[in-house]
């Protein structure tokens, strides 16, 4: 009795210790979801007061710093509509339509920026999307108020803002869910602006494969999956399902039991794998970087990659136990002087590499499959030399590289132009230039940020 009298006592300690935990997550889960939830009302609201001011500006300058204030609001709303939306509720509508304005209103800054005019119709756009605009902040404006004002009978205020954020609630009349039903239905019936920007309709459509291939069966697809990323090892479980999109696939999903996952997509047409993705708990590094280097390279060779270059890596953090390389291919043009070598930066395959084992833990070739072969692609010689590129180029900088590379970069999801590239600093800072190689004129300018969470270019 009394072993029977400890072991409840102990019991009930360690389940008085576990709900404390789970409510002290449950709080700063709330609480950072509705942190969230107040900075998407300023963003928007601020977004909305850039556009006014950029079409009530009668300066150029001053448009541009409107416009691409908009702009910058707009990124800050993607993010946080990623943490302050609710359960049940879905909004890849405000997303896109938060990431078409902020995109239009990108494109009409570049244009002012390049000395072209901005046409009546595309201000009368922008003022049409302003209205939509107006219409999701006030809507947000009364979702924030309601999610610490409305009814919370026998309830804190801060569990219940807590539950309506949690997965399984029964109240169907929850302020917050009814809001973000309210936003997504808004912003599903106001169009899309007519425009050549990434988020544009004509860009967010399916895209064919390059090199399609027959119609594969979902069996083959299951075949296929469980030999690419973990081959030989048995799951307690394996579905297919569907997905449509850029690439219309199948996504098997092979289960462990200690409920960790394998999910790979796979193209219905030739049967490549999309991507795939690994989400077995990992431990702390036990290998380094050259040596995941080395691993992500096997992997590509033993998948039929034999001429890829690395471009990049990244982290999720400085002490992350992971690490995600870039890769691009390259081919050749022919030149006055002999064949010039060509690197085709959109199309990137991804390879994520755990460092506590070296295994491969996630892939992705979505851009490859797209845009690789793709018979539309033609590369002509560049009528810029590399010495004329350079030249264009600011006096002040220094030059890194002795020789710039050739290039294909993406301008759009459906357009890519060919460039020489400059690696370039300015002061403490990294740059990459890219003069066209066709014009002459300057086409984009990232920086080069290089720390020990990664090398990348923004």
């Amino acid at each position: 009795m009394w072993a029977l009298a400890v072991a409840c006592v102990l019991a009930l300690a360690f389940g008085l210790t576990q709900y404390k935990e789970a409510r002290s997550a449950r709080t700063r889960m709330q609480a950072a979801q509705q942190r969230a939830l107040f900075n998407l009302v300023t963003h928007v609201e601020n977004l909305e007061a850039s556009l006014a001011k950029a079409r009530a500006s009668s300066s150029v300058g001053q448009q541009v710093n409107f416009l691409t204030a908009g702009w910058l609001n707009c990124q800050a709303a993607r993010s946080d509509l990623s943490l302050a939306g609710a359960d049940g509720v879905d909004l890849s509508g405000p997303r896109r339509f938060v990431a078409t304005v902020g995109d239009f209103a990108l494109v009409l800054s570049q244009k002012l920026a390049r000395g072209e005019t901005v046409t009546p119709d595309e201000w009368a756009e922008l003022a049409r999307l302003e209205d939509g605009v107006k219409e999701l902040s006030g809507v947000l404006a009364k979702t924030a108020q309601a999610s610490v004002t409305g009814p919370r009978p026998a309830r804190s205020a801060l569990l219940e803002m807590a539950a309506s954020f949690t997965r399984g609630s029964s109240r169907a009349a929850d302020s917050l869910n009814h809001g973000f039903s309210e936003i997504d239905q808004i912003t599903q019936s106001i169009p899309a602006p007519v425009y050549d920007g990434p988020f544009s309709e004509k860009n967010l459509e399916a895209q064919a494969l390059a090199q399609p291939g027959p119609l594969i069966s979902d069996e083959r697809a299951k075949q296929i999956a469980l030999s690419f990323l973990t081959p030989g090892e048995s799951f307690q479980s394996v579905s297919v399902g569907t997905v449509e999109g850029a690439i219309p696939s199948y996504v098997v999903t092979a289960k462990r039991q200690d409920g960790s996952e394998v999910a790979t997509t796979v193209a219905k047409q030739g049967g490549a794998v999309v991507m795939a993705t690994d989400s077995a708990p990992r431990g702390a590094g036990a290998i380094g970087m050259e040596e995941a280097r080395n691993k992500a390279m096997e992997f590509l060779k033993s998948k039929g990659f034999q001429s890829l270059e690395e471009t990049g890596w990244r982290k999720r953090g400085a002490n992350a136990n992971r690490v995600v390389f870039a890769y691009v291919p390259h081919t050749e043009v022919s030149a006055e002087g002999g064949n010039l070598k060509v690197c085709l930066y959109p199309d990137t395959v991804k390879v994520e590499v755990s460092l506590d084992t070296g295994a491969i833990v996630s892939f992705d070739q979505m851009n490859y499959l797209i845009t690789h072969g793709h018979p539309g692609r033609v590369l002509r010689a560049p009528i810029i030399s590399a010495a004329e590129a350079r030249s264009v180029l600011k006096p002040e900088l220094q030059v890194e590289t002795a020789e710039p590379r050739l290039c294909v970069i993406p301008i759009l999801p459906t357009t890519e132009v060919m460039a020489w590239e400059f690696r370039v600093r300015s002061g403490n800072d990294t740059y990459l230039v890219y003069i066209n190689a066709m014009t002459g004129k300057e086409q984009v300018v990232l920086q080069l940020i290089e720390d020990e969470s990664g090398a990348m270019s923004v």
